[in-house]
């Protein structure tokens, strides 16, 4: 029987005993399957208007879903061969070399690689019609979805893990030098040692996590973005530190004091259950940490991205208050948008304007928001008003000669004043200061377009000397859903183009900034949320690993307790207790670290963020639940034998 017959044949027996690591690679490989399949779409690529964003945001997302699925296989692969060192032993023990064992190793996970690559790419393609059609949702895309196979998907697929199963065949392969026979037969007995309590490390650990959450809501100049990011990183750091010694040390420490309590540790099953954590906080402090990081990591970029996509109504609105603004520099062709506009049977006209704008060369350099690229346009006090009224505003202002004010130019800064007290130089040596900035746009985004309202006097006078210019202003009603009244309208004004050293065509619509941004949130949502459900499958899965291993070794110690008379409930209780513990304490650490850095973006974000949090975390938690009664019911079995 050659080595390889005798690795099937192994395989066929011990089936069960494989089905979690061949599970974690199925996942991982499905997973990842479905999510490059996305990336080479032509569906997908075609039907939207975010094409080079899109190609490059799935491209980053889908290297840092390798990076985490290698990582993941690899964790899985320590596992399973952790919990197989004794019976590596008895093949040492037959009489079987080294050699020959370790080649065993290595072709028993390559079969299970190979089947693995079969089966995930399988679900892949079975799920893969599924996700795309909840993707199209999201982006507001109305077309009917069509099954089709990527062969650079499943190229890349097949090519990236059978890399990934090749090294972690060699590492099985080389299990069989790192240990002596001895240590294979001893590695499921080896008890882990209690940690130390330390008053000092406990208390620095509590300072590491307060010192970082006070960098994170002291607002400080958010303006002044080199003190922010440096403020934020240190916060993250002391973070990291904090978690990390909070798990270490404080943890330990909270325990001994809860030992001390005879009414509560004497009470019921806390004797037991604290006694075995005593034990097991040292070996799981690694894993915890990672797990509390990563997972406020996860809420964070699904919270905010989903509050993106939850208030992209709102953000639309504000960025853009006109459905239509627009002067292309050609009289023929604005009469053509006007006639077309007005005319058009599907829409209904809430209001419309015409203003009279100058545009003006000037040196921006001292707005350091303002790109050298944007056309500097001054409107006049008059013009502002009746503006507003169209708009239902209530705003007035009273400039003198040399004033100006400045407006939200669609920064995510909401509490940032970037213009007030800068001075800007005007044609016929005159020089005006802005003295206030208004937290709202005066005309649509995005158009590279910097509007300054100016004094009548000022305005009148420069007007003088140059050639003023209109700017046709609609607002429509349904200005959502006018996808017919926008292609008739982008027929026009494709063509014209910004040439230098002249007045530049303006164009802007709502629709396409809307459906714009319909497509950019919902692609981030997707994928933040299509990541974070990869990271919280592995870090659930990582805790079920690790309390399975922990269950074999408690086996016998909970076989005592059985037969002292120890009821099934209080050892269920008992477990439930332990397992919990190792669920939702670094759930907890990740709630709190949320919070804090949630808080900080909203006050830094022009968005609510209460309702998306809550979804999410529901999400998140559901999900966690579902791991932590697996794991306890798994835990509850293996102890049973």
């Amino acid at each position: 029987m050659t080595l390889y017959s005798l690795a099937s044949k192994n395989i066929k027996k011990n089936i069960r005993q494989y089905l979690i690591y061949l599970n974690s690679m199925i996942i991982s490989i499905s997973i990842y399957f479905t999510f490059v399949s996305l990336e080479y779409n032509n569906q997908l690529l075609g039907s939207t208007v975010t094409l080079g964003k899109m190609e490059s945001a799935f491209h980053v997302a889908s290297i840092v879903l390798m990076i985490f699925s290698a990582i993941f296989i690899w964790y899985s692969n320590s596992f399973f061969t952790r919990k197989r060192k004794r019976e590596i032993g008895l093949y040492s023990l037959f009489g079987m070399s080294k050699r020959n064992v370790g080649q065993l190793l290595f072709f028993e996970n390559l079969i299970i690689g190979a089947l693995a690559l079969i089966l995930g790419i399988s679900m892949g393609l079975l799920f893969s019609k599924m996700i795309m059609m909840i993707i199209f949702k999201l982006m507001n895309f109305s077309l009917e979805v069509t099954f089709t196979i990527s062969q650079s998907a499943l190229i890349q697929t097949i090519v990236i893990f059978l890399i990934i199963i090749l090294i972690t065949s060699i590492h099985s392969y080389r299990v069989i030098y790192r240990f002596s026979l001895a240590e294979l037969f001893k590695a499921e007995r080896i008890g882990e040692r209690r940690s130390t309590p330390s008053i000092v490390t406990s208390f620095l650990a509590i300072a590491c996590i307060v010192s970082g959450y006070i960098l994170v809501m002291n607002p400080g100049e958010l303006n002044v973005i080199a003190q922010t990011g440096i403020r934020i990183i240190t916060a993250v750091f002391l973070l990291i530190i904090g978690t990390y010694i909070f798990m270490h040390s404080l943890l330990a420490y909270l325990l001994f004091l809860l030992k001390k309590m005879n009414s509560v540790y004497y009470k019921g099953r806390n004797l037991l259950s604290v006694s075995q954590l005593m034990y097991r906080i040292k070996g799981n402090v690694l894993v915890l940490t990672v797990i509390s990081l990563l997972s406020s990591i996860t809420i964070v970029a699904c919270v905010l991205t989903y509050s993106f996509y939850y208030h992209i109504d709102s953000i639309s609105q504000k960025d853009n208050p006109y459905s239509y603004i627009f002067n292309l520099m050609d009289t023929k062709v604005n009469n053509q948008l006007q006639s077309i506009i007005e005319e058009d049977s599907s829409t209904k006209i809430t209001y419309s304007e015409k203003i009279e704008y100058l545009p003006i060369q000037t040196d921006v350099s001292a707005l350091e928001r303002v790109p050298d690229f944007y056309q500097t346009i001054l409107i006049s006090e008059d013009s502002y008003h009746n503006l507003m009224k169209k708009r239902k505003v209530k705003e007035e202002v009273h400039l003198e000669m040399n004033e100006a004010i400045a407006f939200y130019d669609g920064t995510l800064n909401q509490n940032n004043d970037p213009y007030s007290g800068k001075s800007l130089s005007l044609p016929n040596n005159h020089t005006i200061k802005i003295i206030d900035y208004k937290g709202y746009s005066l005309l649509n985004q995005g158009d590279n377009l910097f509007p300054l309202v100016v004094s009548n006097s000022l305005y009148n006078e420069l007007k003088m000397g140059m050639t003023s210019e209109k700017l046709y202003i609609y607002k429509i009603e349904n200005e959502k859903e006018v996808k017919a009244l926008n292609t008739k309208l982008d027929r026009l004004t494709d063509p014209y183009k910004y040439v230098e050293d002249t007045p530049r065509p303006i164009y802007s619509s709502f629709y396409e900034k809307y459906h714009y941004g319909l497509e950019t949130y919902g692609l981030l949502i997707f994928i933040c949320g299509f990541l974070g459900l990869v990271f919280l499958i592995a870090t659930g899965s990582i805790i079920y690993f690790k309390q399975l291993m922990e269950a074999t070794t408690d086996k016998g110690r909970y076989k005592i307790l059985e037969k002292i008379g120890i009821p099934d409930k209080e050892v269920k209780g008992s477990i439930a207790k332990q397992v919990g513990f190792t669920f939702f304490l670094p759930l907890i650490l990740a709630i709190s670290h949320s919070i804090v850095f949630l808080a900080f973006f909203s006050d830094y974000l022009p968005i609510k963020m209460q309702v998306p949090y809550i979804t999410c975390l529901g999400v998140y938690l559901c999900i966690y639940l579902v791991y932590y009664w697996l794991t306890s019911a798994s835990y509850f079995k293996i102890i049973k034998g």
